[in-house]
């Protein structure tokens, strides 16, 4: 019998990753889903959804990650990355599937002088990280057998991210400004 697995935000870098490598994997029936498949922002979509294809594992891999963006549109990362979550959690719970979230490094102040461990105090300074950090509190609360990755700098093939952005800036220009606040 395959192990079922239940992808959420599988249009988005990491889901489409995992929808790229998923035929690797033939033990395992993976079922992916975004926005249009599923509203993980409602409680009773989401319950009725895994009653009825009851998966083992769900990856979430759905969330607002326009970092920027986040400070003033508060209302959409908190929903996303925290309120869904919840969700999740709680409903994944309920029928007894173990819950893997894909969290990030700006739950911590980014000013640590080495890699961060999974136990160093949090302390985000962005919307984005606090709605991931509450997204973290209720992921582990409503489901305490869930596995919280963070990660940081992701980026594939699929949609935006920092190393496309440079790929296309140097083709674009003879010299690149300094990019001082971020380490990576």
């Amino acid at each position: 019998m395959k192990t079922k697995v239940l992808v959420t935000g599988a249009k988005g870098q990491l889901g489409s990753e995992i929808r790229k490598i998923a035929g690797s994997f033939p033990e395992i029936d993976y079922d992916f889903t975004d926005v249009d498949e599923l509203d993980i922002t409602d409680p009773w979509k989401v319950a009725d959804y895994l009653a009825t294809h009851k998966p083992q594992f769900l990856v979430n891999c759905a969330a607002y990650t326009a970092v920027d963006k986040a400070e003033t549109d508060i209302e959409t990362a908190t929903l996303l990355n925290a309120t869904a979550v919840g969700i999740l959690a709680e409903q994944s719970a309920d029928i007894g599937c173990k819950m893997i979230h894909v969290s990030t490094d700006y739950v911590f102040n980014g000013r640590g002088p080495r890699p961060y461990k999974e136990d160093d105090r949090v302390d985000p300074k962005s919307v984005y990280g606090s709605t991931k950090l509450e997204g973290e509190v209720l992921c582990q609360k409503c489901n305490p057998e869930s596995i919280i990755i963070r990660t940081s700098w992701l980026y594939s093939a699929f949609g935006n991210n920092f190393v496309k952005t440079m790929v296309r800036l140097g083709g674009e220009k003879t010299e690149l400004g300094v990019i001082a606040d971020q380490i990576g």
